[in-house]
This record gives structure tokens, sequence and C-alpha cells, in this order.
């Protein structure tokens, strides 16, 4: 678990996706985020980001074609101020990152910089006169992060063109890069590996491909509201492995779980989540015939449509132990038993911590290693006693950190690069979490007081989950002799194995 918002409310947002015209139809213009950022780092994104209080200063209407009721009625909403705020945030965040001109008027006099301080920026667009574009854009849908993301944000999207001409000049504190690309061809480099997005970015990337010009763009993505929808998210992430989400969003499982399917023809799904028949359906789409069903683990958010793609192919189910999944009989996996359907070999690692039964898949001959829940593609895996252990789920991330890895293939959210890195950081915050724990038994005892001392970067909502990594560390340190537990008080020991 890493710092998350102050409130489980989603913080407002808005993205711009700005789109030209090419020889080789239609581009759309992508932006990579600083790998220094803790969400999302090196991510390819669209321009955007949070909105401010000053988007929604009345005072807006002033400097924009739209008014406050227009943009109520074009995103169907009841709140002014959040509507054209949207319109606006959008504009000033693509202004701020890429340069993108926000409007008409003398903006070669409005000062870039001031976008850091919307208010002054407001006061500015006002001295001159500057009218934003906000007619121009066109509402292309919202998306909210579920809970259990990081950062939890209510994004809406907008569509516009590009004036004629008009080139990206990034700012290098905002985004790593600025390039444009066919939707097409967007997609296939995140499914040559060459890219990593999360869920937002390619259904919005699928919405646009297959599109002659920009009009047509234009015309098909009116206010869509894709959570509305009900349509299940999936794409290609390599030439081996395809990803569909399970439409299963909560606290626990972010956007939901990632099912993969690996392989081509005779093909391996991984973690089959729910029994949902618009969900089997695609999984069954991209599959073809199915061979072999791999399970990380047994918690329900991973196997709970096991039992339906059994009947669906007959194919057998491979988990460590013995017991059932979903119901249905097992095929025993052991540490380096190996998997091969469709071209491809997974070779099981038994990687306890966050369950007793859990297993990473290494794909062997591409540095690629599905992760289950061990590692998250945002946040850190949740180790809840008493079946998760986390000196087994240590010992875990050390294993796996010999393989050598690049990407990783995660449970939950999206796929990460630099595998090694990825594990050492996780190693390190749990190093760093140790001592915090150990610190806060000079004030504490009880792990009702430890937790927000340990966690204040944790918003209190979450304190429950808190607890249990709390509860997971100190039982490490007993079992190490560092602490003790009398009477449900924790205390530290002396070298001597002493209070």
């Amino acid at each position: 678990m890493q710092r998350t918002n102050d409130s489980p409310d989603p913080r407002p947002a808005a993205t711009l996706v700005i789109l030209r015209e090419s020889g080789d139809g239609p581009q759309v213009l992508l932006t990579v985020r600083p790998r220094s950022m803790r969400f999302m780092g090196g991510a390819v994104v669209f321009p955007g980001g949070s909105a401010s209080p000053a988007d929604r200063d009345p005072r807006w209407e002033h400097a924009s074609p739209l008014s406050r009721a227009d943009a109520c009625a074009l995103l169907d909403i009841d709140d002014p101020g959040a509507a054209l705020g949207s319109f606006v945030a959008a504009l000033r965040e693509a202004y701020e990152e890429v340069g993108f001109p926000p409007g008409r008027g003398p903006i070669e006099k409005l000062e870039r910089h001031l976008t850091d301080e919307p208010d002054r920026w407001l006061d500015r667009c006002l001295e001159l006169g500057v009218k934003l574009m906000t007619d121009e854009l066109v509402p292309a849908g919202r998306w909210v992060t579920p809970l259990g993301s990081p950062v939890r944000f209510d994004a809406r999207f907008f569509v516009v063109r590009a004036p004629q001409g008009w080139e990206p000049e990034p700012d290098p504190g905002e985004v790593d890069g600025a390039y444009w690309s066919t939707p097409e061809k967007a997609l296939a480099e995140l499914a040559s590996e060459n890219s990593i997005m999360a869920p937002p970015t390619i259904e919005m990337l699928q919405r646009l491909e297959g599109h002659p010009d920009v009009p047509s763009i234009l015309s098909s993505l009116q206010n869509v509201e894709w959570q509305s929808q009900g349509e299940i998210l999936r794409a290609r992430l390599s030439p081996h492995v395809a990803v569909v989400l399970a439409p299963n969003p909560s606290l626990m499982t972010g956007p939901g779980t990632n099912t993969y399917v690996v392989g081509s023809g005779r093909t391996a799904v991984i973690d089959p989540a729910v029994a949902d028949e618009a969900f089997l359906d695609s999984v069954m789409e991209i599959a073809g015939e199915v061979a072999a069903i791999a399970i990380t683990h047994r918690h329900p958010d991973h196997v709970g449509g096991v039992a339906a793609l059994v009947e669906r192919t007959g194919a057998p189910v491979f988990a460590y132990g013995d017991n059932p999944v979903d119901g249905v009989p097992v095929q025993r996996l052991v540490d380096g038993y190996e998997i091969s359907a469709g071209g491809a070999t997974l070779r099981a690692h038994f990687t306890p911590g966050h369950a007793s039964d859990h297993v990473s898949f290494e794909l062997i001959g591409t540095k690629s290693l599905f992760a289950g829940d061990n590692i998250l593609g945002e946040g850190t895996a949740v180790i809840a006693p008493p079946d998760g252990n986390m000196r087994d789920y240590l010992f875990s991330l050390y294993r796996l950190r010999g393989l050598d890895l690049e990407r990783i293939y995660t449970g939950h959210f999206k796929a990460l690069d630099g595998g090694t890195a990825v594990i050492d950081e996780y190693l390190a915050h749990r190093a760093e979490r140790r001592r915090a724990v150990l610190d806060a038994l000079d004030v504490a005892r009880a792990v009702e007081e430890i937790v927000p001392l340990v966690y204040a970067d944790t918003p209190e909502h979450l304190h429950a989950l808190a607890r249990l990594q709390v509860v997971a560390m100190l039982e490490l340190l007993e079992e190490e002799q560092i602490v003790q537990l009398v009477d449900e008080k924790w205390s530290r020991l002396d070298f001597g194995g002493k209070t």
C-alpha cells in the first residue's frame, strides 16, 4: 500500500485527445509520463491532469464561448462549475504539458508557466481577452478510477482537432516526451512491449482506430460513457500475451482482475476471474482453443470464472496444492513445473506470501513474469495473515529478483517494465515500513495505535487494510525475536531476548 489521496472520492480531472490528419490516417498526440512519478510513471497517456478549484470560477464564462449551461447540457450534469471547469481544465493542462494553443486571441502573450497557478492564469486570460476554444472540444467519455487505485480520478475525456501545422512543445517538467501516432500503431507498440498504458488510454485508442479521418472520429465519440456500456476491455500486450480486464472493480481489485491469454492456436488462460458471459466471450474470442487454465492463487477475484471456462473448453486446471478451484479438480503444480501451449511455455515458481498457495509464471525465453498479486501495477500487495505471511512474501520477492526480469504482467492495473528495478522498489518499500513499525513501538503498543503512526500517509478509510500489513510485519519481527506480544501489547526485545 502506497500513499493515496486523502478521500475515497476521486479527484476531478480532464484529458484532451488531440487529433490531426496524416497520410497514414488520423493521428493522435501521445505523451510519456515521467518515470519518476509515483502514479503511472513511464506510462503512455494523453495530455491532462487534475482540475483546479479555479477552473470552476464563474468568470470563465467571460473567456469561453461555451456557457456553464451549455457545458452542463453537453456533459449531462447539473453542476455548472464542474461542467465548464472540465473543459477549462482539459485546455489548461494540455497547454501546460505540450503547449497546445488553448484558445483564440493574443495567446502569444499568455505566459505558459501561469498554468501552475490557475487563479493567475484566469486573470491573465481575462486581461488579454483570450477566449478558450471550449466550443471546439467534443466530450468523448468519462473514466472513474475504481476503488483500490493509489490515486483516484474522475476524468472527463475531450477530443479536439489540432490547428493546422501545430507541433507540440513538451514541458520536460511535466512529460518525458510527446509524439504523434496512429491509434493502430500505438496499439501495435503496446503489443510489441514497447510501451505501457492504463485501461482508459487503451480503450480510447481502440475507439479511435478504424476511422478514415478526424471528422468521423469527432462524430462517433460524442459523450460516450465508457463505464456504463458494460463493454469488456481487452488488449494485446505482446506477440505472446493478451489481457482481458474482468468486470470486477473494487477496493481490492482496482479496475478489475487481469486475465491473461498466452500463446496462439492452443493457448493458456491465466486467472479467469469471473463467470460473466460477456467477459468469457471476450476471453474465448482471443484464446481460440484453450489448452490449459493456470491459477496464480485461489482468491475469489482470480478464480470466479474457472468452472464456467472449464465447462466451455474442457481444459485442465493447474494450481498449487490439491484443493479444487471454483469447485473444479486441479492438476497439482510443483515448483518448476512447465505448461506449454501455443508456442509458449510457462514455468511455475512457488511464491507464497500474499497467499499460501501463490505461484508466479515465468514466460520462458522472454524475461517476462505473470506475477499474480505478488506485484501490482499500482501500489503494493496486501499481506493478510494468517494465510498471508510477510516472511514468505519477502523470500518470494528475492527469489523473483533472481530471474533477471524485464517485464511483469501484474494481477491488477497495468503491466510494468524494468522488472528487477520494480522488485527492488518493493523490497525498499517493505524495509521502510519495517523501520516505521519499529519506530512506532517507541510510543505505541497496540496495533490500533501503531497503524496511524506507520500509515500516516494513507487515508483513514484504508486503515483496515493497513492494519493487516502492520500485523504481518509484527509477526515477522516476532519470529525474528525482535519484538514480543504480551496481552495484546507489542514491545521490542533487547538483544538478550528480554523487554
